[in-house]
């Protein structure tokens, strides 16, 4: 068994860096284990998720999870192709005792991008699939702030750029809207926004900022019922640029899976008749378009099935999560990769720009299960290569292909 390809050291500066930096307790989410990968796994991650997200583009692809959406959740006006993807992928063995992928979930959605880059720069930079992190970042800013991309002169005013949500600053991952905001992109909730005409507006020092371009965080779906309501109301058809339209949230998501097939794919079916308790227990069941593992349940039952408000839930089997993390404690930790693309405009295709691990030694694995594991060293961390190719990357930074 190939354990060997990934090592997970005890390095608490990066974490103690990050919290002096953010100064919220979002940090805690953050373990003290960064996950250092042999460069032949990174290769079956990057191969895995390029994979992923060609499936999940094609044209048959899309039109199946169509299909499935419910009537009342999108915008509309959504552009040809998403800007961000995530994708997650489980660590386990084959039959060949071969450290591989597992897709366990994906979105096209953007994840934390400013925690990975930071814990990246604290733990030596990587070149990943032919960038250096200077290179990513620099990727990543240009869409953030377009205008000053294409005019260095423009400076695009104080304000006009945020990273919208729905109560940003409680949430878990609080850390990553902290890091954006020092990029010039304010985190804002929903409910400061307001409209005239088409255009929107918030509040900041006194001051009426219009917002021209929205950096979105923000699932519809997640909402209270009265604010999502109000949200559809100010953003239907308004006059601002998306850099990750909610549409494609629900465009590219867990329901994409029924129509993929690849070694990296589990089983996966839908929710639309009685199965057996002995099946069943071979399976989680998951709803299709929510976020962060919300409604998954690891043991479901024929009761549980018949219980389902809708048939937008699948099932997908159990994957064997290999014990590729032991903590200097003994905790053996389920480890799972997500894999982060960035898809600019006038790109052909998606970039990988960063790799975040979540490791844990309970059934559940994401951000909501996390804050209270430091105990076993699981929470989330970022990924990297693990060892050095001298020739290939540029002040030191190590190769992941």
């Amino acid at each position: 068994m190939d354990l060997n390809l990934v090592s997970a050291p005890h390095l608490p500066d990066a974490r103690a860096a990050l919290q002096r930096q953010v100064q919220h307790s979002s940090t805690n989410v953050v373990t003290d284990y960064p996950l250092l990968l042999a460069p032949q796994l990174s290769t079956r991650l990057l191969s895995a998720n390029a994979a992923v997200i060609n499936q999940a583009m094609q044209q048959s692809t899309l039109a199946g999870v169509r299909a499935l959406l419910p009537s009342d959740v999108l915008l509309g006006n959504a552009p040809a192709k998403p800007h961000f993807f995530a994708v997650d992928f489980a660590l386990c063995c084959n039959q060949q005792q071969q450290l591989v992928p597992q897709l366990i979930e994906l979105q096209a959605f953007p994840s934390m991008l400013a925690m990975s880059f930071f814990l990246e720069q604290q733990y030596g930079a990587t070149v990943l699939a032919g960038l250096t992190l200077a290179q990513r970042q620099q990727l990543w800013q240009q869409m953030l702030h377009p205008e000053q991309s294409s005019n260095p002169g423009n400076t695009g005013g104080t304000g006009e750029i945020i990273m919208l949500d729905y109560q940003p600053l409680v949430q878990r991952t609080a850390m990553s809207f902290i890091l954006t905001a020092q990029l010039g992109v304010q985190p804002l909730c929903v409910s400061a926004l307001y409209r005239k005409g088409r255009q929107l507006f918030y509040r900041l020092d006194g001051r009426e900022r219009k917002v021209n371009r929205i950096y979105n965080r923000l699932i519809l779906a997640a909402l209270p019922q009265a604010v999502a309501q109000q949200a559809r109301r100010l953003l239907t058809d308004a006059d601002v640029s998306w850099l990750g339209h909610p549409d494609w949230y629900y465009f590219v998501s867990k329901a994409s899976m029924l129509f993929m097939q690849g070694p990296w794919l589990p089983p996966v079916s839908l929710v639309n008749s009685p199965a057996p308790d002995t099946l069943l227990a071979d399976h989680v069941c998951k709803p299709l378009f929510d976020f962060a593992g919300r409604g998954v349940e690891l043991s479901p039952t024929v009761a549980y099935l018949a219980s389902l408000p809708s048939a937008a839930y699948m099932l997908q089997q159990k994957v064997n999560y290999a014990p590729c993390v032991t903590t200097p404690q003994q905790h053996q930790l389920k480890t799972e990769i997500r894999v982060m693309s960035l898809w600019p405009d006038n790109a052909a295709e998606p970039v990988a720009v960063a790799m975040m691990a979540r490791l844990t030694a309970g059934g559940y694995i994401g951000m909501n299960h996390q804050q209270t594991e430091q105990h076993t060293a699981g929470g989330a961390t970022v990924a990297l290569c693990a060892q050095e190719a001298g020739e290939a990357g540029e002040a030191g930074e190590k190769v992941c292909a």
